[in-house]
């Protein structure tokens, strides 16, 4: 990137980070634009019509991936716009990615036992009981610590999307785990002497390297499939989905749903439950006639 380019995007970095966004969105952004600088060859000059390209080059990009490149480049250049660096903000002018309605991914109860009797070491065995437990996004897997726990209330406390601390109640099985588990730190510790915690990306992979030992192969589930597992467990058995939603924490119902599949056997369930009715064999158009 030109020297401009790169003090932009540094001083977008800071105006972020002013603002209090969750570290893992600074990154990504971060990261979407050096990409996008990187293959256009240009940042802080760029036109609408780069922009345009761009986002709708013709690669194997999930609709969703557009979206969030795209809030991304917006981000940016409404920044760029608002501080005097760009007399226009070509952002303005690029449309809505459309993208379909999210289908729930969850892993089924059987594959989440393959996972744990996978020969995955107790570390993430750990992670995946928190994951499905407690339905927490891999973010907030890595960063449990011992003073999240309140055995006495038996809740778990957490940092959700937008930097939004939360107690939620605390399953038996994770409340259990805590037992053996450090009290005074940091449950999945950093290895490099920093007393920090995993990365997320951590998680991720030592998630995915037991669901792959498990045999598990469809691309379709990942470590986040356990928070939809969590959520779709909890429907099948019954908890009203706006309970399901404040367990999720998230805002919009509408999210939720995404996150909550209903199995073949509650939807026959629900469509049995419709009174049967006598129906006549005949029309009784040709008796009316006769009475008539």
């Amino acid at each position: 990137m030109q020297f401009q380019d790169t003090t932009a995007l540094e001083m977008f970095v800071d105006y972020q980070r002013a603002q209090n966004l969750a570290v893992t969105t600074i990154r990504n952004r971060r990261s979407i634009l050096t990409t996008f600088a990187r293959k256009t060859g240009t940042l802080v000059d760029c036109d609408v019509f780069t922009l345009r390209r761009y986002i709708g080059r013709a690669e194997d990009v999930s609709p969703g991936t557009r979206r969030t490149e795209r809030g991304a480049l917006i981000a940016f250049y409404t920044f760029l716009h608002d501080e005097g660096l760009r007399a226009d903000n070509p952002s303005t002018k690029l449309p809505v990615v459309r993208v379909p309605k999210g289908k729930p991914r969850p892993f089924t109860r059987e594959q989440i036992d393959a996972m744990l009797n996978s020969g995955a070491y107790s570390r993430t065995r750990a992670m995946i009981l928190v994951g499905y437990y407690q339905g927490f996004r891999v973010s907030s897997i890595a960063r449990v610590h011992g003073h999240d726990i309140d055995l006495a209330s038996m809740t778990i406390g957490t940092v959700v999307k937008g930097s939004k601390a939360v107690r939620l109640p605390l399953h038996e099985v994770v409340a259990e785990l805590s037992l053996t588990m450090p009290a005074d730190g940091y449950w999945f510790p950093a290895r490099d002497g920093s007393g920090g915690h995993v990365r997320s990306t951590s998680v991720t992979d030592l998630i995915t390297k037991a669901k792959v030992r498990a045999g598990i192969t469809d691309p379709k589930l990942t470590p986040h499939s356990l928070r939809h597992a969590f959520g779709t467990d909890l429907v099948e058995q019954g908890v009203d989905i706006r309970v399901v939603q404040e367990l999720l924490v998230h805002e919009n119902l509408s999210t939720t749903q995404i996150y909550t599949g209903v199995s073949e056997s509650r939807k026959s369930a629900g469509i049995a439950t419709l009174e049967t009715r006598s129906v006549p064999e005949r029309s009784g158009r040709g008796a009316a006639r006769i009475a008539a």
